[in-house]
């Protein structure tokens, strides 16, 4: 090969690499985050029509599967309160809110935090909550009932928004992370769990009712920014 073939050549390949890195970073998406950072523990309501937030000792299932601190934690931000009505009944709520969901990182589902600390997962069905979303569509979550190993029940009713979707399944959330990526938009997530310690020969239907209702509430007694987290 002469050196002018050579020279021809390598020049070739130099063009080739360079139009190849080119094509490579108009072809990745730039992320576009669609979300303003609220303080959701200071803009949340502690009142909300009949419920008042009641101060107790009861902890809260945590909202991680692992819930050491590390830095792939799914959270930017959880409130965990619980709220009383007149007729004493008691609900609690947990939101969690993640900026940015990776596939590796990503909102962990109730169905599996609750295991995780020791309680059985006894029945979960699909439900639509007594709200729309922005779209006129109604918001799709999950019933829970679940047992620890006292043998106490807690039933538990959530949804978990990403983006402007409402995930059903585990699968839905990959495909949806996935979908938003290549379109270049950063998804954020927010779960909102609404959860009731009760007895075995409660009325479950009256209980995830009253927590169904409760969560519509919340929903429409809460100020734009914070309605805009909860639901999109």
């Amino acid at each position: 090969m002469t050196p002018a073939a050579f020279s021809a050549r390598t020049l070739l390949l130099v063009v080739t690499c360079a139009a190849a890195s080119a094509l490579a970073v108009v072809a990745t998406p730039r992320l576009k985050e669609d979300v303003n950072r609220v303080d959701l523990e200071a803009r949340v309501p502690r009142s909300i029509g009949e419920w008042q937030e009641l101060p107790t000792p009861f902890v809260q299932v945590p909202l991680e599967v692992n819930s050491e601190t590390s830095i792939n934690q799914p959270y930017d931000q959880t409130v965990m309160r619980t709220y009383q009505d007149a007729q004493g009944h008691q609900i609690s709520l947990a939101l969690a809110w993640g900026k940015h969901q990776r596939q590796e990182v990503k909102i962990h589902r109730p169905e599996l935090c609750y295991p995780a600390q020791g309680y059985s997962v006894e029945k979960l069905t699909s439900i639509q909550f007594p709200l729309t979303a922005g779209n006129g569509e109604a918001i799709t979550g999950k019933r829970m009932i679940t047992r620890d190993r006292a043998g106490r029940i807690e039933a538990v009713s959530y949804w978990i928004r990403l983006g402007a979707s409402y995930s059903d399944s585990a699968w839905e959330t990959r495909l949806h992370i996935l979908r938003e990526g290549l379109a270049g938009r950063v998804t954020d997530g927010m779960l909102v769990r609404v959860s009731t310690r009760t007895s075995p020969d409660a009325n479950l239907e009256e209980v995830f009712a009253r927590q169904e209702r409760f969560a519509a509430q919340l929903v429409a007694a809460s100020p734009a920014d914070v309605r805009h987290m909860l639901v999109r």
